[in-house]
């Protein structure tokens, strides 16, 4: 039995989803009609004048009050549908008795009836045609059950007497005005019939004479009492048909306040709902915007201690500005001392050659005393003294070419020193700091000192060599003299 039902309510679900009317996806199952929306929807295909889909609620969730007031719209339009058009009528009310379970639990067999009726409505409305091929293109098995649900809604249905159903609350309202079987009146008439001329002849033949007067006045005064019953019952009914309609206005309109206020409720549930997932958004807005701010009050904590550093670094580059101008004047200050210095060392190594020529000096003019007194001694001899002068020429001659080579040596270790000198220069210059360092400034004044002690060696070399030179020639020029005067005092010699 359950596979059955199973199969009932999943052929019900496949009806439902042929319709082209259907938002969304269709159901998945018979429970996902309980809110009313997707039945109404195909009911708008089935019966557009009646059933308009945009004045129900939607996207109901839970709320089983809006799912009760679209499902009670839904059988109400359904039945003006039935009674107006198909002139049919059905047990409407206890599918109206079945709403709050379908709302609340989704009942599956009330759901089950509801589509019966929806079913019936497609199968025999005008354009039934279209529906019925909705039902030959699902699938067979399906299309065995929609038979015999159809079969079932169809043996449901009644006719449906406008004027019949009129009556009825008419004998509904007699029933609440009097309190008595609806019967009443038929037995009036029947007590009414006993006074028909036949019920009278017989009873004038028993007795012709007793209470005829009597009788005739009783059914003048049942007739009348029948006629102000009759008066009164039309009068009582006039008025509760009127506050009938006027209550059954009244509730219709109380129904319809109740849907709106429902769907008021359901729009404001809705906009709660909105609100709240908007006030989520914002909150993590929010939360991102407060991790931006300490991310960036970080980003300038960094950025603060750096420029920090960099005004210190600005700081300790000026002072060792500073300091560079400080030691740039006492490079200044010390090149001027070593230039003061060097021109005393030049002072100082002249006096001390001076100094060292001295001996020299005297030395040679002792020699030259000697030489002279040699000279003159020879002079007799001037043979000997030729000998010696030529003697001397010579060795004068070897210290001459010796002092030239001493000085060809000198003048290249002079030039090595001079490059040396300009490669120091050029160090010097290809890194300016090396001047802070004292020793480097105590080497380059030994170096200039040497240059210049030397330069002043070969000064002085060459003012020997230039003294020998002199002094050979006049040594030349003596022995010539010399010769010439030995000559002469030899020529005299012979003459006499």
């Amino acid at each position: 039995m359950s596979d059955n039902n199973d199969a009932r309510y999943g052929a019900m679900v496949e009806f439902i989803g042929c319709f082209p009317t259907i938002s969304g996806s269709p159901p998945a199952g018979i429970e996902e009609l309980s809110d009313g929306v997707a039945l109404f929807e195909a009911l708008s295909e089935i019966a557009p004048d009646y059933f308009d889909p945009t004045t129900i609620a939607r996207h109901l969730g839970d709320n089983w009050a809006l799912k009760s007031s679209n499902l009670r719209k839904l059988l109400r339009n359904l039945e003006e549908f039935y009674h107006d058009v198909l002139g049919k009528d059905a047990d409407f009310e206890s599918c109206i008795a079945k709403v709050a379970s379908i709302a609340r639990s989704s009942d599956k067999e009330g759901l089950a009836q509801l589509f019966e009726l929806v079913a019936a409505a497609a199968v025999t409305c005008d354009n039934r045609s279209e529906f019925v091929c909705h039902i030959m293109n699902m699938s067979p098995e399906n299309q065995v059950q929609m038979k015999g649900i159809i079969e079932t809604s169809l043996s449901r249905l009644s006719d449906y007497d406008a004027d019949t159903g009129q009556e009825d609350d008419e004998v509904e309202e007699n029933e609440m005005v009097f309190g008595q079987d609806p019967n009443a009146a038929l037995d009036i008439e029947e007590d009414d019939s006993l006074f028909s001329p036949g019920a009278r002849s017989r009873t004038y033949s028993v007795n012709k004479d007793e209470g005829r007067e009597e009788l005739e006045k009783a059914l003048m005064d049942a007739k009348r009492e029948l006629a102000a019953h009759k008066s009164q019952a039309s009068f009582v009914a006039e008025d509760s048909d009127s506050a009938h309609k006027k209550l059954k206005a009244l509730v219709g309109d109380l129904q319809d306040r109740l849907e709106k206020r429902q769907e008021e409720l359901a729009d404001i549930e809705i906009q709660h709902r909105m609100a709240s997932v908007e006030l989520e958004d914002a909150k993590s807005k929010v939360d991102d915007l407060e991790e931006k701010n300490l991310q960036l009050a970080d980003d300038l904590d960094v950025a603060n201690s750096k420029a920090e550093q960099l005004r210190k670094a600005e700081a300790t580059v000026v002072s060792y500005r500073k300091k560079l101008e400080g030691v740039s004047a006492m490079n200044q200050q010390m090149t001027d001392l070593e230039d003061q210095a060097a021109s005393y060392l030049k002072q100082i190594v002249e006096l001390e050659n001076d100094a060292k020529k001295i001996p020299t000096m005297q030395k040679t003019i002792d020699e030259l005393r000697d030489q002279t007194s040699a000279m003159e001694r020879e002079s007799a001899d001037a043979g000997s003294v030729v000998k010696d002068s030529v003697v001397e020429i010579a060795q004068l001659k070897t210290k001459l070419s010796t002092a030239e080579s001493a000085k060809k040596m000198y003048e290249e270790e002079l030039e090595e020193l001079r490059a040396q000198q300009g490669a120091d220069a050029d160090d010097d210059l290809g890194s300016p700091m090396a001047g802070l360092s004292l020793s480097a400034n105590q080497d380059s004044a030994a170096t200039k000192e040497k240059i210049m002690r030397l330069e002043i060696e070969n000064k002085s070399l060459k003012e020997e060599v230039d003294t020998l030179q002199v002094g050979a020639g006049a040594a030349t020029a003596a022995a010539a003299a010399a010769a010439t005067a030995a000559a002469v005092s030899n020529d005299t010699a012979l003459k006499d």
